[in-house]
């Protein structure tokens, strides 16, 4: 039974997102990314790939729940998928991670280090396991793609001292191509994840009063998140499924109000608000269902705008609906940002304008393409991108915020929700 706040959301995917009990469709999706991959190395002349970016780890293996700790993108508790160019993956991780990860995977051959010296058959140190597994593979010489935007320069010399036959090259982007073009199944987790952003912020709207401080806020919309992505998993677990997820989202929530304003992705602090105030929500920091991102905010008011501040919010929105006029299949990703920004220079807006006017989103809070100057991406069906042109001042700012997914005509809004200043019932004249 679905929960009654999910009563019209998608259709429930989580048992695509739950390897424990991998349907059969599941580990067919997460495979047929893999092959592309494997596709995409030979027709790069890349004898095979490490892939250690938890994200991409998390799009081809489907294991994910590690991704906030950066220990284990290190030897010490390295997590990796190896591709060869033919022929099966293998995924190493730490012992300690061992037995989550054999259920999150649809990868049957799951190999575990350690992280202390034994006299027995396992192997200490993720270097080392690494070094058998390429060994095995045919992968210690020739050409291997890696994610070197992404591995620290530590972790880059480590492998090249391990290493030495090999040639490593950038290849992060034969999975960031994939990833732009989101499945039907993503599709379907970030439409629920864009009904949930907006239930967070009726909720935050509501808390916002004199006297209460930016985080107690942000505390409010994150218990909302947290009830909403455990009630759905628990209406999907289903059986006698295992459950493997946890429904707390691991960030700190964009708030900013009155003098801080101007301060464009600064979190939620300890300021009081006060009678008056202005308060922007941004929950881009915010992770939804299946840690999913969402590009969504809005903006509240203990007070009523100024004849000066409506005609500013009246230019903001001519500038976000000119952005989705060239929001379709085909135009290039930079042309929403080109033309929102035109009219905001041409009103003297434009140097309160610190950011492009949007970017993809999806494992990610920025993802391929960029909405925003210099990005040639051709537009096509499946991105999800976010429009966002802003202006930031102390004490005012305009910072409307939605994700779109781009259909084959045109888009779809995925946070439908009233654009305009919410002004609170305190204020009201």
């Amino acid at each position: 039974m679905i929960p009654p706040a999910f009563q019209d959301f998608a259709t429930p995917t989580s048992n695509l997102w739950k390897p424990a009990d991998m349907r059969e469709e599941a580990a067919a999706l997460y495979r047929s990314r893999t092959v592309q991959v494997q596709r995409a190395l030979a027709a790069q002349s890349l004898d095979g790939m490490l892939v250690i970016k938890p994200e991409h780890v998390r799009y081809l293996t489907g294991l994910w729940g590690y991704s906030t700790r950066t220990e284990y993108a290190m030897p010490r508790r390295l997590i990796a998928l190896i591709v060869p160019q033919r022929g099966d993956v293998t995924l190493i991780v730490p012992k300690i991670e061992v037995n989550f990860a054999r259920r999150r995977t649809w990868v049957p051959d799951v190999r575990h280090h350690i992280e202390w010296r034994s006299g027995g058959t396992e192997v200490f140190g993720g270097i080392a396991l690494l070094e058998k597994v390429m060994a095995e593979k045919g992968m210690r010489r020739g050409r291997i793609g890696i994610e070197s935007g992404f591995l620290s320069a530590r972790l880059v010399s480590i492998l090249q001292e391990h290493f030495a036959g090999v040639q490593f090259e950038e290849a992060a982007s034969i999975v960031e191509l994939l990833r732009m073009i989101k499945s039907p199944e993503e599709i379907a987790m970030m439409r629920i994840g864009g009904k949930m952003a907006i239930a967070e912020l009726d909720v935050e709207v509501s808390a916002i009063r004199a006297g209460v401080r930016e985080y107690e806020i942000a505390a409010s919309g994150r218990e909302e998140a947290t009830r909403l992505a455990a009630e759905y998993s628990i209406a999907n677990e289903g059986g006698d499924a295992m459950p493997l997820d946890h429904p707390i989202n691991e960030a700190v929530q964009i708030i900013t109000s009155g003098e801080r304003l101007d301060m464009v992705h600064a979190l939620a602090s300890t300021r009081v608000i006060n009678e008056g105030d202005i308060v922007l929500l941004d929950f881009c920091r915010v992770p939804q269902l299946g840690n999913y991102r969402i590009g969504f905010s809005r903006i509240a008011a203990l007070r009523e705008l100024t004849m000066q501040e409506r005609e500013m919010f009246a230019v903001v929105m001519r500038s976000y609906d000119a952005a989705l006029d060239v929001l379709k299949p085909g135009m290039p990703a930079e042309q929403p940002d080109l033309v929102a920004r035109e009219i905001l220079d041409r009103e003297g807006l434009g140097d309160s304008f610190v950011h492009r006017t949007g970017r993809g989103v999806g494992l990610e809070g920025v993802e391929r393409p960029e909405i925003g100057a210099g990005d040639k991406t051709p537009l096509q069906a499946g991105m999800v991108v976010t429009i966002e042109p802003s202006i930031y001042f102390q004490n005012f700012a305009i910072h409307v915020e939605d994700t779109y997914l781009i259909t084959e005509h045109g888009h779809e809004c995925l946070t439908a929700c009233p654009r305009e200043f919410r002004i609170l019932d305190d204020a009201k004249a």
